[in-house]
């Protein structure tokens, strides 16, 4: 949002941090280093908030996981049915906004995907569900200016897009598979009219104790879930000390050129963030 990077905490309920962005910092981004301010929302009670935009007509919307639902500073916006609940700690875990002409905002998020974590079904599930993983599947659906829709229905507010995404090679669940942490809204270049696709960062693990990521790849997407063209590898772009972090959000840097990247903090590692300019043949 202009030179401030706006980011969510999973531990952290009913707030966000507003990082400010020096011009000509970057490409890789010392967060702790920028001093984080905390934005607390009073009066929300909403937990597990995994991604943060911004609407069209300025509300700043968070996403939580745990209550299936998009909140701004003044309480519920989009509470999602039940389908998109979380499940064995797979949920809504990426929003992406992009303004409509009419001054409403088309809505984007993503149910994550990826392999359940171990231990975390309800015992009655446990026995009829297999080891394998879920698939990326995004939602779209339109937010008026000033509106609180409420619930949106499964049947009748939402579009549906499974992700095709890549499938390693080997057997689940000592293989590599793909989750979806994050989205962003991409508009393909030289078409005309405008088609609107997605850009989706894609993280890979394996399902033993303890888990290794492998794959961090940004691969665009049609509108339909299918994928087109080569992705990007995450770990070509970044410090080999990070190259493998738990990447978990992006959002555009400057709107059809550059991206900005974050990833999870764990152990000595402390939160980056990456600023990648996209090639030439990906802008727009």
């Amino acid at each position: 949002m202009e030179d401030e990077l706006l980011i969510v905490d999973d531990s952290r309920n009913n707030s966000y941090f507003r990082v400010r962005i020096p011009a000509g910092a970057g490409p890789v981004i010392a967060l702790n280093d920028y001093l984080p301010e905390l934005v607390t929302m009073p009066a929300l009670t909403f937990v597990d908030l995994e991604s943060i935009g911004r609407l069209a007509d300025g509300r700043i919307v968070v996403l939580s996981e745990r209550m299936r639902a998009l909140v701004s500073q003044d309480g519920l916006i989009v509470e999602y049915d039940y389908p998109l609940s979380e499940v064995a700690r797979r949920g809504l875990e990426g929003v992406a906004v992009r303004p409509l002409p009419d001054g409403s905002s088309r809505v984007a998020v993503v149910w994550e995907g990826g392999y359940p974590e171990p231990g975390s079904f309800h015992p009655q599930l446990a026995e009829r569900a297999g080891p394998g993983p879920f698939d990326p599947i995004i939602f779209v659906s339109d937010i008026a200016a000033g509106a609180n829709p409420g619930r949106v229905r499964w049947q009748e507010g939402l579009q549906k897009f499974t992700l095709q995404v890549p499938v390693p090679e080997g057997s689940v669940p000592e293989a590599q598979r793909f989750r979806a942490p994050d989205l962003e809204w991409y508009r393909r270049p030289g078409k005309s009219p405008e088609e609107w696709g997605f850009l989706v960062l894609l993280s890979s693990q394996n399902a033993v104790d303890p888990p290794r990521f492998l794959h961090h790849l940004i691969q665009r997407f049609d509108a339909e879930g299918t994928p087109f063209g080569d992705p990007i590898d995450i770990a070509a772009h970044a410090p080999e000390k990070i190259g493998h972090a738990n990447w978990e959000g992006m959002c555009w840097w400057e709107p059809g050129k550059s991206l900005i990247l974050v990833h999870e903090g764990r152990g000595d590692v402390k939160p980056n963030a990456l600023i990648l300019e996209l090639q030439e043949t990906w802008q727009y």
